[in-house]
């Protein structure tokens, strides 16, 4: 019939084939799409070979070369298959009791002839070509062929087929196909099994022939081109064709463990010994639970009882990472996030698919604008997941995928070491340079790894004996388990004595910690503490988004104190805190003076740290923005003496004795700290503190004349005198020019910061830049073995003057007469403030055995008359106020 309707098809395709043996009808079906066969003679062509697939004996090739396997494998007993007996394609069934394992349990006794697997791969490869060959699909599928496939061209081999296979991992809402459809074809692609032997779709051939040729044609074994194929896609971009072939397949691999054939060889006796049942429902016609084997196997991944085998747990781990591409990849997912995907992820465009959805949701629900929750099971999925990556960060195909490039630039050696490389700590290294989807999963990564600390695979290696020793659980006797708790609770107990039943924390897990505080201190994303407690600060007064260098935002906080919230200043003050007793983990400080950590303090540690960088910031080689840094954090120490690290130590006792008060105003919220109480407490009491907590004060004090605004205190009290009768002095000039204008200053508190300065001048000389520039000379020579501090050198200087009056050079004996003159005036403010004299009394001494005395005595009359005779004339020009608090 076929050669009577067109004769010359046969003439001009296939003039050389001979009459016996079938081989014209094969010939015609090779050449069923050519153009120049007639639609007639192809709907003949067509017609033989759907009998051929009910009678498998028609195909001459096919009975003659497997007649004897189809006896040896007990293929032609009715009782081996129930679906012969009902009527269905008999030769396709035929074809899968030769070329498959029915039950995972039994394994073929007798290897198929190599004649008879070339036969049934002709027969295969005729069935994938063409729909029309597969009644009940083109059934099942007859809505999806016509709304998605209609316009593909007829004579090209496969398209319709390979149009609902490309369709398949998406959902009816994105797409695809309906269920009924998908799951013909699912039943299609296990009777025919393309994945196991990719020559029999002439599609993927065609679409990922350069990939297969350069890189996968000489692998060997059923499914291995595939394998090769899924595992060169994370090395390569490949063309959005061969892309979407390969996604197909890996769909349906995902779906039945029969479609992975390097998965079912390696895992078959664990499937036997631990998932029977599952696969045993994966068997059944109607309803079955699709992936179920695969689930069961990747869930003994997490079970405390029996383990895989060490053959099967890296096939089982290479199905899971490229399940990672798609949610609908995953049936442990879907299955188990069924309810969620509806209700969390109808619409969700973010990542174009809804696994993106789900890690976003999972997010979501720790953060301060956390939504809904996801289910637990849902939950439970997803931090398996969370796990399996925090083991290997390889086994995140979307991060893989999205940071290829990026990891053969800057992790080349941990992309060698496929066991030891640690990839993730590579790209966290190099965060600043990450961009686009790249970024994007490397944090996703860094924020789900704050669900558990065990999903922190470095930081769980250094440090999980501290956790089981130290932090198990809190003081309710709950279990940490987030990981940020857990870095708290480590860091706490570093600051605590080591109880000797215990082990102390170790060297690396204090590495450790510090890398992880250091991650989180450059990615406020990363402190859900601190975002929770600052949501509407980030919102007005630092924004997130308005910063493109993440690390600037704590910066703009820590500028921005007195405008933050409450609950925001003090979870501020809380991370400057561990900056001070850590400023390696201060990244904005490691940034900008990294040149000078480099050249001056490479050997200094901890909380040395940023005094060794104070103490050398005038220095070459110390950058603008190093200094501007420096500036900020010197600001905050003057402010808060808990941010003084040396401060904190050196006057820990005289803090207790000298106050008290002060102390117990903070506590009680009278006074607030960050204004400089305490400094300010220990400054009224310099003449009583230990000589430890003198010194750190004199290299406060020695600040603070270099930059006035240092002082919290005196900058706020003297803002406006300032303004009137310093403007325009630069910062170091400003308390020299204060001490200068003393008589004219209105404000009573800035009168007595002014005296005050003058005082601690007064107690050393060094404070006195211009004293100390004029008087150089004299005190290396006159005084240079006496301490200073006290007022010694000053007295050592005078009374050098009064034995003999040239005993000073000439600019020396000058500044310290223009000084006892600076002396007098304090004198006589101090005195109209009964709260200010006590300061004086040094001064009042020094005034006393200056041989200028007897002058300075009757100006100091003088004055003290005219304010007498002032007020009985008219009384005080100025209202007496009471002394303000210091905040």
């Amino acid at each position: 019939a076929v050669v009577s309707t067109q004769s010359t098809g046969r003439d001009v395709l296939c003039k050389d084939s001979p009459d016996s043996a079938g081989e014209v009808y094969s010939c015609l079906g090779r050449y069923k799409f050519d153009k120049r066969l007639s639609w007639k003679c192809r709907k003949e062509v067509v017609r033989r070979q759907l009998m051929t697939l009910e009678d498998y004996k028609i195909d001459y090739g096919l009975m003659t070369s497997c007649g004897e396997d189809l006896v040896t494998q007990h293929c032609l007993d009715p009782k081996t298959s129930k679906r012969l007996q009902e009527g269905f394609m008999r030769t396709v069934l035929l074809m899968q009791c030769l070329t498959e394992i029915d039950d995972i349990k039994d394994q073929r006794r007798v290897a198929v002839s190599d004649k008879c697997m070339r036969e049934v791969a002709k027969v295969k490869k005729m069935i994938m070509g063409d729909i029309e060959l597969s009644p009940q699909l083109g059934v099942d599928c007859h809505s999806d062929v016509q709304k998605h496939c209609s316009n593909l061209p007829k004579n090209l081999e496969g398209a319709v087929i390979n149009c609902l296979l490309n369709l398949a991992p998406k959902e009816p809402k994105q797409g695809g196909l309906e269920p009924q459809c998908r799951d013909a074809v699912e039943e299609f692609m296990e009777a025919v099994d393309p994945i196991s032997d990719y020559k029999l779709n002439y599609a993927l051939m065609n679409n990922c022939g350069e990939y297969i040729e350069d890189h996968c044609e000489m692998v060997q074994g059923e499914g291995e081109v595939m394998k090769c194929l899924i595992d060169l896609e994370l090395e390569q971009e490949f063309n959005v064709e061969c892309h979407q072939q390969v996604l197909s397949y890996k769909y349906f691999m995902s779906r039945s463990i029969k479609l992975d054939k390097p998965l079912l060889n390696a895992c078959r006796e664990d499937a036997q010994k631990l998932c029977m049942t599952e696969f045993e429902e994966e068997q059944k016609a109607e309803h079955k639970p699709h992936g179920a084997v695969v689930s069961c196997l990747y869930h003994h991944i997490f079970s405390d009882g029996e383990k895989l085998s060490n053959k099967c747990m890296p096939e089982l781990k290479r199905t899971i990472i490229s399940q990672g591409e798609n949610v609908n990849l995953s049936p442990a997912i879907v299955s188990s996030c069924a309810e969620d995907l509806v209700v969390h992820c109808a619409g969700f465009e973010a990542d174009k698919d809804d696994y993106g959805c789900l890690q976003q949701r999972m997010l979501m629900a720790e953060g301060p604008n956390h939504g809904e929750k996801l289910s637990p099971n849902c939950m439970k999925e997803m931090e398996h997941h969370a796990e399996l990556v925090s083991q290997d960060v390889r086994n995140d195909y979307r991060l893989m995928k999205a940071c290829r490039d990026t990891m053969k630039q800057k992790c080349k050696e941990e992309m060698k070491d496929k066991f030891h490389g640690n990839l993730l700590g590579c790209l966290e290294k190099n965060k600043s340079t990450l961009k686009g989807s790249c970024l994007k999963h490397v944090k996703d990564l860094q924020l789900v790894s704050l669900f558990d600390y065990k999903f922190n695979k470095e930081f769980l290696k250094s440090c999980s004996g501290a956790v089981q020793t130290y932090c198990k659980a809190d003081q309710s006797g709950h279990s940490i388990k987030k990981k940020q708790d857990v870095m708290y609770c480590l860091r706490n107990q570093l600051n605590q004595p080591t109880p000797k039943t215990k082990e102390p924390i170790s060297d690396d897990c204090k590495s450790q910690l510090r890398a992880e505080f250091l991650k989180q201190m450059s990615d406020l994303d990363l402190d859900p503490q601190l975002l929770t407690a600052c949501a509407v600060d980030l919102k007005e007064t630092c924004r997130l988004d308005g910063f493109e260098d993440k690390t600037q935002v704590m910066e703009c906080l820590r500028k921005n104190e007195l405008k933050l919230t409450n609950g925001c200043k003090d979870k501020v003050f809380e991370r400057e805190v561990q900056q001070a007793e850590d400023p390696e983990i201060d990244p904005v400080l490691q940034k900008t003076c990294s040149v000078a950590i480099s050249k001056y303090c490479s050997d200094t540690k901890g909380e040395e740290l940023l005094s060794c960088l104070e103490n050398n910031q005038h220095k070459s080689g110390v950058t603008h923005d190093c200094k501007t840094t420096l500036r900020l954090r010197m600001l905050k120490e003057h402010s808060n003496y808990l941010l003084n690290m040396g401060l904190r130590k050196s006057c820990k006792d005289d803090i207790k004795m000298f106050c008290k008060k002060t102390l117990e105003g903070i506590k009680n919220g009278s006074i607030q700290d960050g204004r400089g109480a305490v400094i300010s407490c220990l400054k009224d009491n310099m003449d009583k503190i230990s000589v430890e907590c003198e010194d750190s004060m004199t290299t406060i004090l020695e600040q603070e004349v270099v930059d006035y605004k240092l002082d919290p205190v005196l900058s706020r009290f003297c803002a406006n005198d300032i303004s009137v009768s310093c403007p325009d002095t630069p910062d170091d000039q400003v308390e020299a020019c204060l001490r200068d204008h003393i008589m004219s200053i209105q404000s009573e508190d800035c009168t007595k910061q002014v005296v005050r300065l003058i005082t601690e001048a007064h107690g050393d000389v060094h404070l006195d830049p211009l004293l100390m520039r004029a008087c150089q000379k004299d005190i290396g020579y006159l005084c240079g073995r006496v301490l200073p501090g006290k007022g010694q050198i000053i007295e050592c200087l005078q009374s050098n003057e009064a034995r003999d009056k040239n005993a000073l050079t000439p600019t020396c004996s000058s500044m310290l007469k223009s000084r006892v003159q600076m002396w007098s005036n304090a004198y006589q403010r101090a005195k109209q403030y009964d709260s200010a004299l006590e300061m004086v009394d040094d001064i009042y001494r020094s005034i006393e055995s200056s041989k200028y005395k007897h002058e300075l005595l009757a100006y100091l009359g003088f004055s003290i008359c005219l304010l007498v005779l002032l007020s009985f004339c008219g009384g005080r020009c100025t209202k007496s106020k009471p002394p303000s608090k210091l905040y």
